[in-house]
């Protein structure tokens, strides 16, 4: 399945038109006897002909929630990050520096479990620090790496998320507030969603890239150019 959107001239403050694609495939592989569902997603996006407008800021990601537990939070979930390099923040999630810190409660590689409230985790996280000033702009052709792993013991489903993106927004919903929806057409009512509820696994560029020099390469995307990344998810059951 394709999806195109135009994001127009000033649309969310940034300047110039460009063309967006999604492209969403769904699959099922058999992987040690087990069955595994995959869902891919490439973004496309280029900047339109024709305007005054020259170069332009781009950095899209999915933003989707995962609960594993089927219960209303995501406590029990275990959780393996690739790396434990992130950019720390200020109060506004602004990051404060050009340089990777080692999360304190992260070691790359080495599961760690969901609590009802610890960790909170709402920052981006970089695959390779060494890298940061060779990102190219279209990662479509490079590897795909697994970023994050998760699993839940009670329900016994696994999550995988991989791409070909250098950063990854890792956050544990803490301010997840979502009313419920009350029955519309006889289709049934949403339950409410609380406060970690869910946790999001965002591949991307780094956060603020455009205003640090070295970064600047990640995300700006100049005419006759083509930004474009990889995701993909891979999920399966023990039972």
């Amino acid at each position: 399945v394709v999806f195109r959107l135009r994001s127009e001239d000033g649309d969310e403050g940034y300047p110039g038109t460009v063309d967006v694609s999604v492209v969403y495939t769904a699959g099922v592989q058999r992987v040690k006897g087990k069955e595994v569902r995959v869902l891919g997603i490439e973004y496309e996006v280029k900047l339109v002909e024709g305007e005054e407008v020259e170069e332009t800021v781009v950095n899209v990601t999915n933003h989707s929630y995962f609960n594993l537990s089927g219960l209303p939070t995501i406590e029990g979930t275990e959780v393996t990050l690739c790396t434990s390099s992130y950019l720390p923040v200020d109060a506004g999630g602004i990051p404060t520096t050009s340089s990777t810190s080692a999360f304190p409660s992260v070691t790359a590689n080495k599961p760690f479990t969901l609590g009802l409230t610890d960790p909170d985790i709402d920052d981006c996280f970089i695959v390779d620090p060494s890298l940061a000033s060779s990102i190219p702009l279209d990662t479509r052709s490079s590897p795909l790496t697994k970023l994050v792993s998760s699993y839940h013991p009670a329900t016994k489903i696994h999550l995988e998320v991989l791409s070909t993106e250098p950063a990854f927004q890792f956050y544990t919903g803490k301010y997840i507030d979502v009313p419920e929806i009350a029955e519309e057409g006889g289709r049934g009512k949403v339950e409410a969603r609380g406060a970690r509820s869910g946790f999001c696994v965002e591949p991307s560029r780094y956060v603020n890239a455009v205003n640090v020099e070295e970064w600047r390469g990640q995300v700006v995307l100049k005419k006759g150019e083509v930004y474009g990344s990889r995701v993909v998810y891979k999920g399966w059951s023990d039972e």
